[in-house]
């Protein structure tokens, strides 16, 4: 996912004055500029180094930064003396890093009809590495621009300057510029895409090269900012208008059919003409990512997740804020997604106004009352697994999503496994009868002292509510469920503190009933080393077996093993089978998977890879072997909940706090589910 910063040559407002191309900026949401200049008497390329410091003055005084120095250097011709020209840039690097610019905008010569591109090929490429390698030397980043009637007018010229300059040179890229020059917008933003540093967002018409609102002409600005979205960077987005002004415009009489012939895109005066560039530089970048995200919980989980939009994951949504109760993860994703705004509580985050969704990554317990916090705050929410510690908590939150217009989402990520899928399609299918049997040894969960050690709430009964059940297999006890259908009678054995210095459980058995008369061993552990992950479901005419949830056997009986059971005249038969090849479509999406699905359901009604209200399904697995073990008793299920929680809560009045805690945060997950 990239990040969006909204910049803008602010001389283009209209206003003369720093402090009033500031107010204009502000007032379009634009957080940085592009400087060029201030009226008549002042430009970018004539200031001087005290003139910068009284400006940057007022811009820290503003809370305004600046971009980029939109220069005119390179726009001579090149047959002009160079020399008082590199000396006046030189000036301008100085105002540069006064101004904390990191960018300096460059262009690559004029020519005259008549001059032929290949006969100053290397001039130009002379004087514009002349350019680029005295501001790399002083700090500062050269950017190319490409424009009418120099030598990088098209992409192809502009990537010979940008090749030659060996990765110092950067690109500008401005659509509108290319439209005026005939150039294929699409194809030059493939040729130039990995020098592209900032963009500037303009527009035009091929017709007559007219500059037009972002979007309302031939640039395919649209959709070049969506594939920027793309990016795992932080990219300027430079608002350019250049829109036609007719300040005599509102001076016309209303039936006046001068006025009526005037262009739609003409604008009376330079402040609604900025306006309406920005109004369409917003509104894009919204179709490339409208939905505003915050993470609600920035430790394991919820960095993880930061990592994935950092890396470009998601397309249609982005970070706007983030919650922690802890100050040194807040600091954490101050340095990561500095652009998002910060929250010490979750509550302020949900009332903040900065989201339109949110994920919550926050200790078991607190799932279910933040799920309904946030859509009574009118926010779309995905929580993360497991869906709560305790059915009647996941119930009562259940009801109140049911009763909202918002999306509710759980974090199954395992669901998107093109494995597991296929094993669902199958069983689903009916083509091979009724389950028999299911087994799963899910062991490959091996964790030490240190990590159980990692968070003060992490393995008690009153910060987790649970051991591996609740915290590792939360993924798995969907997939059972959601595959085989849920059990009608459980008998668990649930050892807590078998392996490890905890008060939860890190080794468990269950046994389970469906009411078919089929019956399934769950087998899990935090203390195996190596482990295994073994889930085998037996079918009246087939078997599935996966193995590390990367490979399916499917096993084909000649005949199904209820009618051969009763009709072979042989005691020992044996049914003949055969392995059949099992195609899946080899797409593993994880987390990411899972919150497209979120964003694609909150904006096209697409479905998800699991609805929220389905989280209670394999949690209601988990306290059903959690209340068995307790009671040494056989659970049906339904069961009691409120005996459940009963017993839970003393557990919870006798959990023992930490004293030997040292904190670690992991913010890539990706091999650790």
């Amino acid at each position: 996912m990239a990040h969006f910063i909204f910049s803008a040559f602010s001389d283009e407002s209209g206003e003369s004055k720093i402090k009033g191309q500031i107010a204009a900026c502000k007032e379009n949401g634009i957080a940085e500029m592009e400087l060029r200049g201030f009226g008549k008497e002042l430009n970018i390329n004539n200031m001087t180094v005290e003139q910068a410091k009284e400006i940057k003055k007022t811009i820290d005084e503003e809370g305004m930064k600046v971009s980029s120095i939109g220069s005119a250097y390179g726009k001579i011709n090149i047959k002009d003396d160079f020399e008082p020209h590199f000396e006046a840039f030189k000036n301008t690097i100085e105002v540069a890093k006064i101004l904390e610019a990191k960018y300096i905008r460059i262009f690559s010569f004029f020519f005259d009809k008549e001059d032929g591109y290949d006969d100053y090929k290397e001039e130009v490429i002379r004087r514009v590495k002349a350019m680029v390698d005295y501001a790399d030397e002083n700090g500062i980043m050269c950017c190319h621009e490409n424009e009418k009637g120099i030598y990088g007018d098209t992409a192809e010229r502009c990537f010979e300057v940008l090749e030659a300059c060996g990765g110092k040179l950067r690109a500008v890229f401005d659509p509108a510029n290319f439209v005026q020059c005939g150039v294929d917008t699409l194809k030059a933003y493939e040729l130039l895409e990995d020098y592209i540093e900032y963009m500037h967002v303009k527009d035009a018409l091929y017709a007559d090269g007219q500059v037009v609102p972002a979007g309302e002409g031939d640039g395919n600005v649209e959709e070049i900012i969506r594939k920027l979205s793309f990016k795992w960077k932080r990219i300027i987005l430079s608002l350019e208008p250049h829109l036609k002004v007719f300040e005599g415009f509102n001076a016309l009489e209303n039936d006046d059919e001068t006025k009526k012939g005037m262009d739609k895109h003409t604008y009376a005066t330079y402040k609604e003409s900025f306006k309406a560039a920005a109004d369409a530089m917003h509104k894009l970048v919204e179709k490339a990512q409208p939905i505003r995200t915050g993470i609600v919980g920035v430790g394991n989980m919820g960095s993880s997740h930061i990592r994935n939009f950092l890396d470009g994951e998601m397309s249609e949504m982005r970070v706007t804020a983030v919650a922690d109760i802890n100050p040194e993860r807040l600091e954490w994703a101050k340095k990561n997604v500095p652009w998002a705004k910060r929250y010490s509580t979750a509550k302020e985050l949900f009332e903040s106004g900065e989201c339109d969704a949110v994920i919550i990554a926050v200790p078991h317990y607190f799932h279910p009352p933040y799920v309904i916090e946030a859509l009574k705050n009118g926010l779309h929410v995905v929580s993360e697994k497991p869906a709560g510690v305790y059915t009647k908590q996941v119930r009562e939150m259940n009801e109140f999503a049911a009763k909202s217009d918002k999306v509710f989402a759980m974090m199954f990520n395992q669901r998107t496994n093109c494995v597991f899928r296929k094993m669902k399609e199958i069983v689903d299918s009916g083509k091979y009868g009724e389950i028999r049997r299911v087994n799963w040894i899910i062991t490959d969960w091996y964790r030490t002292q240190a990590y159980y050690n990692s968070g003060g709430w992490r393995a008690t009964w009153s910060g987790e509510g649970g051991g591996v059940l609740l915290n590792q297999c939360p993924h798995q006890l969907d997939l059972w469920q959601w595959i085989c259908g849920m059990p009608s009678k459980i008998r668990a054995f649930c050892s807590e503190g078998k392996w490890h210095d905890i008060e939860v459980e890190d080794d468990v058995t269950i046994y389970a009933e469906y009411p078919n008369g089929a019956t399934g061993v769950f087998i899990t552990t935090t203390g195996d080393y190596p482990g295994t992950n073994r889930f085998e479901i037996t079918l009246d005419k087939a078997k599935i077996i996966c193995e590390k949830a990367e490979k399916i056997t499917l096993i084909e009986l000649d005949e199904g093993l209820t009618h051969n059971i009763q009709t072979a005249k042989d005691g020992f038969v044996r049914i003949g089978t055969h392995t059949v090849d099992v195609q899946t479509d080899g797409k593993n999406e994880q987390h990411p998977g899972v919150l497209n699905a979120f964003a694609g359901k909150i904006l096209h009604g697409t479905p998800l890879v699991a609805d929220g209200k389905e989280g209670i399904n394999g949690l209601t697995i988990s306290n059903a072997a959690h209340l068995s073990s307790w009671t040494n008793e056989t659970v049906s299920i339904p069961f009691d909940e409120d005996k459940y929680y009963d017993l839970l809560m003393e557990h919870v009045k006798n959990s023992k706090a930490k004293t030997n805690v040292v904190e670690q945060v992991a913010d890539d997950m990706s091999d650790t589910y």
